[in-house]
């Protein structure tokens, strides 16, 4: 099971203001050059100035890349930019946010975990998404350079009863953050500092009954995972910076990533109809209140529904998978309709896709280039994707988008 663990903090000092704001990031693999710029323009000690010493994101670069980046990070702890506390800790952190027009908290806490493989069998650590080579070569190489973590894993954890919420209610409510600041996103990032002896040993009791799954940041874990082993003389290698939610948090949430499917030729909604009904396992619906999908037709602007023909409808194509993946919306679109009824139409080669939180942003998407369908997504069920994990398999891409994202800045892990 996880072990939570205090940790020793480097942080923005905050002795002159509290608001972090021009300092703070998005995580790294969600920039590029453009707004790796814009953030440093801004502020020239903003944390991309070491984050992000390569780009694009997940590329590996020379080792004077990081090397610089771990100077970055030396001349700012010595000009007091950055301020070490070897005090143990963890940290309360709550984002406010608005989706929808509703404005909505998500409360957590950075802490580190104990290094433990992934999906062990009684409990632990668990992944629902595969890593790439090349982003944990970026890491690895960073990681080393500057001997620190620097930006989180997202984790989620199980808390029906609302022990750790109710241990942190204290510091969120009775008293002003430590300090704050606000990403461009608009999101509201807010911290509180935690030395309490007494609520550190809790939360540490409370987690090692509780099994913790990967939201974002399997890069980084995998990463530290490897490190740990190849640097056993660092103190803190043997423990990864997290940020942890609770499941029940009402701020908790998941977002759908809608689909374009690309290189269709003529395909309108009507002409897929007509494909279906040589086909047993799909069925086109006029409306979409109670579809499984919608299906966006650029040439018509209509949207309508598109269900599965029964309640397990891949278990006949993928026995051996859980039945928990094969009900995954993600999986009946991709393993159903795109890979049995769409690629055999028009080719493998052809069929392509793009991805987009956004729903207008989709349809332009679908109506820039003939021969295109959008596809407008549930939201993954949270309860999915962590018995899902349980299950020891890994999501398809794109499954999940969890919002909002942390920031990166707000709360270091050092090793050495």
């Amino acid at each position: 099971m996880p072990e939570l663990k205090p940790i020793p903090t480097l942080r923005y000092a905050v002795s002159a203001s509290d608001d972090l704001t021009t300092k703070i990031a998005p995580p790294y693999d969600v920039l590029d050059e453009g707004p790796k710029q814009h953030l440093l323009s801004r502020d020239p000690h903003n944390i991309v100035a070491v984050d992000l010493p390569v780009t694009p994101p997940k590329t590996v670069g020379p080792d004077s890349a990081y090397v610089a980046a771990a100077a970055t990070l030396r001349q700012w702890t010595e000009a007091g930019v950055l301020q070490r506390d070897d005090t143990l800790a963890v940290v309360a952190y709550e984002q406010v946010y608005t989706v929808d027009g509703q404005t909505l908290r998500r409360r957590g806490l950075f802490a580190g975990l104990k290094l433990e493989e992934f999906n062990r069998r009684g409990g632990g650590v668990f992944r629902h998404e595969m890593t790439l080579a090349g982003g944990i070569g970026d890491r690895t190489k960073l990681m080393a350079a500057t001997s620190a973590q620097l930006s989180p894993i997202f984790g989620v954890f199980s808390d029906p009863d609302a022990v750790v919420a109710d241990q942190l209610s204290q510091h969120f409510d009775g008293r002003a953050p430590d300090y704050h600041g606000t990403t461009d996103d608009g999101v509201q990032h807010r911290c509180w500092v935690v030395h309490d002896k007494a609520t550190l040993g809790q939360l540490s009791t409370h987690f090692r009954g509780t099994d913790v799954f990967i939201a974002d940041g399997h890069h980084r874990y995998t990463t530290a995972l490897q490190f740990g082993k190849d640097h056993a003389d660092l103190p803190g290698a043997d423990t990864c910076l997290f940020v942890l939610v609770a499941a029940e948090d009402p701020g908790m949430i998941v977002l759908p990533t809608h689909r374009v499917i690309c290189g269709l030729g003529d395909m309108t909604t009507a002409k897929l109809a007509d494909l279906l009904s040589s086909h047993d396992d799909f069925r086109l619906v006029e409306s979409t209140e109670d579809a499984v999908f919608g299906l966006y037709d650029p040439t018509t602007k209509q949207t309508v529904g598109l269900n599965p023909t029964s309640d397990d409808v891949l278990k006949q194509h993928l026995p051996d998978k859980p039945e928990v993946w094969r009900k995954l919306d993600v999986a009946l679109l991709h393993e159903g309709l795109i890979e049995r009824v769409l690629k055999p139409q028009f080719g493998p080669d052809c069929v392509s896709f793009k991805y987009t939180a956004d729903l207008d942003e989709m349809k332009r998407l679908a109506e820039s280039e003939p021969g295109r369908l959008g596809v407008v997504m549930r939201a993954t069920p949270l309860r999915s994707v962590m018995d899902v994990s349980l299950a020891d398999e890994v999501m398809p891409p794109k499954s999940t988008y969890f919002y909002p994202k942390l920031a990166t800045g707000l709360v270091m892990h050092p090793l050495d």
